[in-house]
């Protein structure tokens, strides 16, 4: 089978039959059309014509990625494979390839003096700006995505009883609580701002921008780095840490792990320990400086 139909077929099969997220149908789209740009170079028409020295060699060309991302990247060439496997009967021994990971990445995260100082920088007299204070409002305080608050749906925020429906990886759902003032802004947006925004337009996204048209994630992602810039934050955050800090807090306040990872939407307990990790951080460096603190008062008596 040539790669370009072998691709095109896998992209359909999870988008039509497996009704994948838009959201991971794009991004595996994005990582076979790096694969497949590669064995154009090598000449390789035929997917049958690859074997796990050029899969390799692809992913050691991609080592200006993180070690996550060129995981990520293997994976979405696995999952093809195994979807040729069962439904073409095509064979690889692609799929006993791995990446090992170095050192985990613990993801960064703010506290929350550090979050209000983001929220209160938005000047709530501009409608743009209001908007753009909520959606990052939003994520910190669900916990959710940057793509679930993105395909958020009309029907799955109810501002009446202050909850949201949020539709996860592999079409999971959650219910997830938010507190009154988001709700207040939600309620504000769509009844206001949103309204004037689609000019008697309809749209089923519950955010859509001043065009009237769905909000994407690079959108969200160029707010927070704009407002790094900003304020003068050293550390390096994206719309992701707002999700960290609302697991990290949640440990912070005693909440079990179990209830973390259903709020999160994690399939897999072992990916919200990682936040655990955090906590584990933060106490071995406030050690550290009571330890330092103790050294200093001890050389004064001296």
């Amino acid at each position: 089978m040539q790669v370009d139909h072998a691709i095109e077929n896998y992209l359909y099969h999870i988008q039509v039959i497996e009704q994948k997220p838009l959201s991971t149908v794009k991004s595996y789209k994005n990582d076979l059309k790096k694969y497949q740009k590669y064995l154009k170079e090598l000449n390789i028409i035929n997917i049958e014509e690859v074997d796990s020295l050029i899969l390799l060699d692809f992913i050691t060309s991609q080592n200006h990625l993180a070690k996550s991302s060129q995981a990520h990247l293997l994976t979405s060439i696995k999952n093809l494979y195994n979807y040729l496997f069962i439904n073409h009967n095509i064979n690889n021994e692609v799929c006993n390839l791995s990446i090992k990971m170095s050192k985990t990445n613990l993801p960064s995260f703010l506290s929350f003096d550090e979050v209000q100082l983001i929220l209160n920088s938005f000047d709530e007299n501009e409608e743009k700006e209001l908007f753009e204070r909520l959606m990052i409002q939003l994520i910190f305080v669900s916990g959710a995505r940057v793509s679930e608050v993105c395909d958020l749906n009309v029907k799955q925020v109810n501002i009446t009883h202050k909850l949201l429906r949020i539709i996860g990886k592999g079409n999971k759902e959650r219910i997830v609580l938010i507190d009154n003032d988001t709700a207040k802004r939600l309620e504000f947006y769509y009844s206001n701002i949103r309204v004037k925004w689609l000019k008697g337009k309809d749209s089923n996204y519950f955010f859509v921008n001043n065009v009237g048209k769905k909000v994407n994630r690079q959108y969200i992602y160029k707010i927070v780095k704009r407002k790094q810039q900003e304020l003068g934050i050293k550390k390096e955050i994206s719309p992701h840490t707002f999700r960290h800090s609302f697991a990290t807090h949640l440990l912070d306040s005693e909440v079990d792990l179990r209830s973390v990872q259903e709020l999160l939407g994690h399939s897999d307990i072992s990916t919200t320990q990682i936040y655990t990790h955090i906590q584990n951080k933060q106490l071995k460096q406030a050690y550290m400086k009571l330890k330092r603190a103790n050294k200093e008062i001890k050389d004064e008596k001296i």
